[in-house]
């Protein structure tokens, strides 16, 4: 069993917070990963050290894998390492929800954070033996990539989640989706079937979320 583990959505560039959906920083795994190399995922995660808190956790993956430090150099201040950051305080977004995620190689609990990824401050640089590509991607076209690949693992029989089907993409329409570019040909992703099991869960909680505040 692998203990808890955190991971987090990237947010909007620039420094806008109320986007209903931003664009989502994703990532393909290098090929020389020993598990699902070459994969893509929308999240970044890892595993928390003992005692070590779940906001830390994240702040410290999307700085290691993301070269994102924001919310680390500002979480840094207040554990009493340093001064801190005050331009980090808001990067890193309270936890928004847990879910438990169970696949043939894994199961855990996983807390789920947002990223506020500013462009004016901070510039990605990818963990070497992690990360092969990343960058911005439309919401919709992930969200229409990872509904493709949930459907391919059905018909294989492989999908361990439930539910997706009940939740409609944000259009079907091929030629409304926005522009991707440099993405390559996203219908083709194959997304790690533990992120793509935390995507369920986010899109679930999202939606809840939205009804919520009506």
């Amino acid at each position: 069993l692998r203990g808890e583990e955190h991971c987090f959505r990237g947010k909007p560039r620039g420094g806008g917070t109320s986007a209903a959906t931003p664009d989502v920083y994703c990532h393909r795994r290098t090929d020389t990963k020993r598990i699902f190399p070459s994969m893509y995922d929308m999240f970044v995660g890892g595993v928390s050290t003992a005692g070590e808190r779940p906001t830390l956790t994240a702040a410290r993956e999307v700085a290691e894998e993301y070269g994102l430090g924001r919310a680390l150099s500002y979480l840094g201040g207040k554990e009493g390492t340093d001064d801190g950051d005050d331009d980090g305080r808001d990067a890193l977004s309270d936890p928004l929800f847990k879910c438990t995620v169970c696949t043939s190689y894994n199961r855990c609990v996983v807390t789920v954070f947002t990223y506020q990824y500013r462009t004016d401050l901070e510039t990605a640089s990818w963990q070497e033996e992690e990360v092969a590509w990343g960058d911005f991607v439309p919401y919709p076209v992930v969200e229409r990539a990872a509904r493709m690949d949930i459907d391919r693992l059905k018909e294989e029989g492989k999908w361990p989640g439930t539910g997706y089907e009940e939740v409609p993409p944000t259009t079907d329409n091929e030629e409304e989706m926005p522009c991707a570019h440099g993405v390559g040909d996203w219908k083709e992703w194959r997304f790690v079937p533990d992120g793509l099991l935390v995507w369920e869960a986010w899109v679930a909680w999202r939606d809840f979320s939205d009804m919520s505040a009506q």
